[in-house]
């Protein structure tokens, strides 16, 4: 790790590290003390011409480049309970912190009540589809043996397709009754020569039962069957062939009674039979041709009436089966997608509940946090500010993911520091940086910049502002082999932005102010004279001098004594503009001096020049870390740094800077509306007070008399002039003072 010795080798109080450390330039400096007269006096300067150096100065610390975070992997807030000591050598797998879970315990217990109705609802549900499984398959077996006994039973009633079933065709019996019904009568057998003898034979035609052939072979007929005629004989043909040969058989024994009849009357003739006998045989005859005519009339019955509603049941039969069916192949689907999503649910709910005691158990083990690498123990800060933020403690309560310890790798380090707003856009990857650690005030490290956050970091508004900082990472060069240098050490880093070649420079505390000129106390022939100049660039040490001043000539550091201060005719602002109607925007507002004041920087310059605030520069000492004194950027030069957070140095220069100022900006509030003689008593009586009380070393009273002061400031100014007072905290900026510029 290069590290580079400073000079005075005594250590040194923090502030004037910070001061030296502002720029490689003490070597630069030693080198320009050679061209300085060897006066006895030391408050004389010899204006030179040289480099002047401009840098970035802001504090920060360090941190391993290389380093495990430790966080918190509980959800809540939970408290720590203990924690290794901070700075402790920790080897891998060893306690670094507890939290407090017992919350977490009796929640877990709960938790593994739930999952257990949890699961025991689970296989409820999948018991019961079992057995819905079950009830399903026997309605849906019932279901198609219905269907398949009323298919049967049409094929049995119509007969079955594809031959070899049975002896005879249903086109066997339609020939059959076809050559029934196309028989033609024949003569009565039982006629004779007796003309009253009865014919009633005749009576019985066949012929006319013709149609019932065709109505036969229409209800064998099914759609979809092109040949009914080709199926084996079912029912309806057994009971059409039965009745057919019924009648064949009732037609036989009609003739042979009919015969036996006629024979009958021939012996009666001869009187061989007696009348009764004939009658008996007539009475046969009779009888028998009823049985034929109710033989025709059941066939035509049958195949008309009782055949075509056995037909037609059956067929509805058949259908009603198949829509059965259907709809319970349908109920079943429904109830089973019922359970099947109930058994999903409550699959779900077992998973979730499982999970949640999954995710409570490992936070109960993750209370305990034990080192995933050995390291030394460093205790994160939360809600670092400025001031660095508050180190973890036992008892706090931390947040999910927030880190707790930090074990870094110190073999290689860098500087984390943050840069303002007004700065950032100067500050470049790869410039150079010195580095200055407190814990080691005698030497300064060499690094660069590797990276510029592009966002402000969100946790900038530190001490109730609302500025803006930047996260900059500066990699120091070389390695920690001995281990001096630890992470979050706090340190200091100057960048090195740019510099300013063979230009004139003179100390900033030799920079004096007066309202809105700059000025200097230059050694002249006739005495001490005071010379207004336009100061540029500046740097925490020189400022580079543009007009008033030439090479060679001697000026004060300090105001030489028993001379007043000067007063210089101010710039003349332009008018402002009539606005054109009430409430146009701009009305009433000035627009400023034409020119730059004295102590502005001057425009399109990027180089730190003095000035007020300008964009993003302020002038020497305006922002309260130079010699010029403490922030500015409060009305009438107050201090935005508490007095008790000062350094002795940051006192002195107040004491010495500011408060003269402050006397000298009466000129200006008397020239003010609204200012009473009364108000102006009491502001000058404040002064006198703030500065009795800084001469006693009485900083609480001293801060309640420059916050009365301040709160004087705004009551005159009304709100209007927030930020800008006669002078600021230092020669050429004063921070944001109207004097000081924009």
């Amino acid at each position: 790790m290069s590290r580079l010795p400073l000079l005075p080798s005594s250590p040194m109080p923090r502030a004037t590290l910070l001061l030296f450390l502002g720029l490689p330039l003490l070597f630069h400096g030693a080198c320009s003390q050679q061209d300085q007269p060897k006066a006895a006096d030391p408050n004389l300067y010899r204006v030179a011409r040289e480099d002047l150096p401009i840098t970035v100065k802001e504090n920060g610390e360090l941190q391993a480049v290389r380093e495990t975070i430790v966080r918190s992997e509980v959800e809540g807030q939970p408290t720590i309970i203990y924690l290794v000591p901070e700075g402790s050598t920790v080897k891998e797998g060893e306690k670094l912190v507890e939290l407090d879970v017992s919350d977490l315990v009796e929640k877990r217990a709960n938790q593994e009540i739930s999952v257990e109705k949890a699961k025991s609802a689970w296989e409820q549900a999948r018991t019961q589809l079992e057995i819905l499984e079950k009830e399903l398959t026997t309605k849906r077996n019932t279901a198609a043996s219905r269907l398949r006994i009323t298919e049967m039973d049409l094929e049995k009633l119509l007969g079955a397709r594809g031959g070899g079933g049975t002896e005879g065709k249903n086109g066997d019996m339609v020939q059959r009754l076809r050559e029934l019904v196309s028989e033609e009568p024949k003569a009565d057998p039982a006629g004779g020569d007796d003309e009253t003898a009865p014919r009633l034979v005749t009576k019985v035609d066949p012929r006319k039962h013709a149609a019932l052939v065709d109505r036969a072979i229409e209800l064998l007929t099914t759609p979809g069957d092109p040949d009914p005629l080709s199926r084996d004989m079912g029912d309806m043909a057994n009971k059409i062939l039965q009745q057919t040969d019924q009648i064949r058989l009732a037609m036989a024994d009609l003739k042979n009674k009919g015969e036996y009849l006629s024979y009958s009357r021939k012996l009666a003739k001869k009187e061989f039979l007696s009348r009764n006998e004939l009658d008996r045989d007539d009475l046969a005859y009779q009888s028998q041709l009823s049985r034929v005519t109710l033989a025709w009339n059941d066939l035509d019955l049958l195949i008309n009436y009782s055949l075509q509603k056995e037909r037609i049941q059956l067929t509805q039969d058949y259908a009603n089966a198949k829509l059965e069916l259907e709809r319970v192949e349908a109920s079943n689907d429904a109830e089973r997608k019922k359970s099947t999503f109930d058994i999903d649910a409550k699959e779900k709910e077992l998973k979730v509940a499982t999970e949640r005691l999954t995710n409570l158990s490992k936070q109960i083990k993750n209370a305990v946090i034990y080192a995933p690498t050995p390291g030394l123990v460093v205790y994160a800060r939360v809600d670092r500010d400025r001031r660095g933020g508050e180190a973890i403690r036992e008892g706090m309560q931390v947040r999910e993911r927030q880190e707790l310890i930090v074990l870094p790798d110190n073999t290689k380090m860098r500087c984390v520091v943050k840069v303002q707003e007004a700065q950032v856009d100067k500050v470049l990857r790869g410039q150079p940086a010195h580095i200055g650690v407190e814990a080691f005030p005698n030497e300064i490290l060499t690094g660069r910049v590797t990276r510029v956050a592009p966002v402000a970091d969100s946790s900038s508004s530190w001490m109730g502002n609302d500025k803006k900082v930047y996260t900059t990472i500066i990699d120091i060069d070389g390695e920690n082999q001995d281990s001096r240098l630890r992470s979050r050490m706090a340190a200091a880093a100057t960048i090195t932005i740019g510099t300013v070649k063979g230009t004139l420079t003179v100390p900033q505390q030799a920079v004096r102010r007066d309202r809105s000129v700059n000025y200097v106390w230059k050694q002249t022939a006739q005495g001490p004279q005071a010379v207004p100049v336009k100061v540029g660039a500046h740097n925490q040490e020189k400022v580079e001098v543009l007009e008033g001043v030439a090479e060679g000539e001697v000026v004060y550091r300090t105001p030489p004594g028993g001379v007043p201060d000067p007063k210089f005719d101010q710039p003349v602002l332009p008018s402002s503009v009539p606005s054109t109607a009430p409430g146009a925007p701009g009305a009433g507002v000035q627009t400023g001096a034409t020119e730059p004041a004295a102590g502005e920087r001057p425009a399109g310059r990027r180089d730190g020049s003095a000035g007020g605030s300008g964009t993003g520069n302020r002038g020497p000492g305006g922002d309260g870390t130079g010699p010029g004194g403490p922030p500015g950027n409060r009305p009438g030069g107050m201090q935005q740094k508490k007095f008790a957070d000062m350094t002795p140095e940051e006192l002195t220069t107040y004491k010495e800077e500011s408060l003269p100022r402050m006397q000298s900006g009466l000129d200006r509030l008397r020239n003010m509306p609204g200012a009473s003689e009364e108000t102006l008593k009491n502001y000058e009586a404040a002064i006198d007070s703030l500065k009795k009380a800084l001469d006693a070393n009485d900083l609480p009273t001293a801060q309640q008399h420059a916050d009365g002061i301040r709160t004087m400031m705004r009551s005159m100014m009304g709100g209007r002039n927030q930020g800008r007072g006669p002078g600021g905290g230092g020669p050429g900026g004063g921070g944001n003072g109207q004097s000081g510029g924009n």
